[in-house]
């Protein structure tokens, strides 16, 4: 089993793809084994905020593709935000209005303004709750189940949990919480079917977690994609009840920003939590690794960003922020490259 992150430009646009450990050629079912998903497509052109006189941005770097069409139909585009760097009204158009097996998740706000674009059918673009469970069986996520190997086998899972900030007065720090269990054969022949326990989780959660799977393979694999950062008090009721309950411990991957981007008050305040914010979500959840998102150099004008003040963090010393708890686990900071990926495998 494995996750592959690809960058498809240089700020916060990704495309996740979740692939089971193995895929029996005489499983009844025919469609991929793997599982994609998009994650706030912008790839060129303008973005404003209100209007281009308050706050505009456009790409210094290239995007990697030229057009959504480039790749193959995603199951999922996900829309963190209604800003318009992360739900770009002319890149989302280039997905098929009709006829496609693409859902759209989006954020209330977002979902509300994709849908007035009347582009795609209505039953395609739907608004994510928000999270705001404190026990696991809450019903606070979207569920969507994928179709086990074979007959002797049991189905994945994946849910998406949407994860506000209160008092967020820019409105651009939250999470979209993913897990992703795949679904299995029961044949020895591929290896399923061992006996085997919850992969570890931080010492605070292990005694909550109960749920159980066949294989290390089969384990649940987590990502929390927070472009502009969110505080771990707004990520901890998440993790302590939905990703111990998945047993989706430690992290997979967090995708978060680097850099620290302040605004004066009266202007947003904070824009982009960076290291200061992320910090204690990896350290917390024992990322495996943790991807810098949305840290490009965009160009930019427009009166709110007169003031804007960034403090930039190269990967490096990232790292060594992680490094100096001490402790035996070791979250890798990563940058991946406009066009690059980046493979994590199952964890063990």
């Amino acid at each position: 089993m494995s996750l592959t992150v690809k960058h498809l430009n240089a700020d916060a646009t990704f495309l996740l793809t979740f692939r089971p450990a193995a895929w029996p050629p005489f499983s009844p079912v025919t469609s991929s084994p793997s599982f994609s998903i998009l994650l706030d497509p912008w790839l060129s052109g303008q973005s404003n905020v209100f209007h281009p006189k308050f706050a505009f941005s456009r790409h210094t770097t290239p995007s990697c593709i030229s057009t959504l069409r480039d790749l193959p139909e995603p199951d999922l585009v996900i829309v963190s935000q209604d800003k318009p760097d992360h739900c770009h009204e002319e890149t989302l158009k280039q997905l098929p209005a009709t006829a496609s097996k693409t859902l759209v998740l989006a954020a209330p706000i977002a979902a509300k303004k994709i849908r007035s674009w009347k582009h795609f059918d209505n039953h395609r673009v739907q608004s994510l709750p928000k999270y705001a469970c404190r026990k696991a069986n809450d019903d606070c996520v979207v569920r969507i189940p994928l179709p086990a190997c074979t007959a002797f086998g049991s189905p994945g899972e994946v849910t998406i949990a949407f994860i506000p900030t209160r008092h967020d007065l820019p409105g651009v720090h939250n999470a979209i919480g993913i897990t992703y269990r795949p679904p299995t054969s029961s044949s020895p022949l591929w290896g399923f079917g061992l006996t085997g326990s919850p992969p570890g989780s931080p010492t605070s959660f292990e005694s909550s977690s109960t749920s159980s799977y066949s294989s290390v393979n089969d384990r649940t694999m987590s990502v929390i994609f927070a472009p502009h950062g969110v505080s771990y008090a707004s990520i901890e009721p998440y993790a302590s009840a939905h990703l111990v309950s998945e047993a989706a411990l430690p992290l997979t991957a967090l995708l978060h920003s680097f850099d620290h981007v302040q605004n004066p008050w009266y202007l947003g305040g904070n824009i982009s939590a960076g290291v200061p914010g992320g910090l204690r979500i990896a350290q917390s959840l024992l990322a495996r690794c943790w991807i810098s998102a949305h840290d490009e150099e965009k160009e930019v004008g427009g009166i709110s960003t007169k003031s804007c003040c960034t403090r930039k963090y190269k990967r490096e010393e990232v790292q060594n922020l992680l490094m100096q708890g001490g402790g035996k686990w070791a979250t890798e900071a990563a940058v991946i490259e406009v066009g690059g990926d980046l493979e994590i495998g199952a964890a063990f």
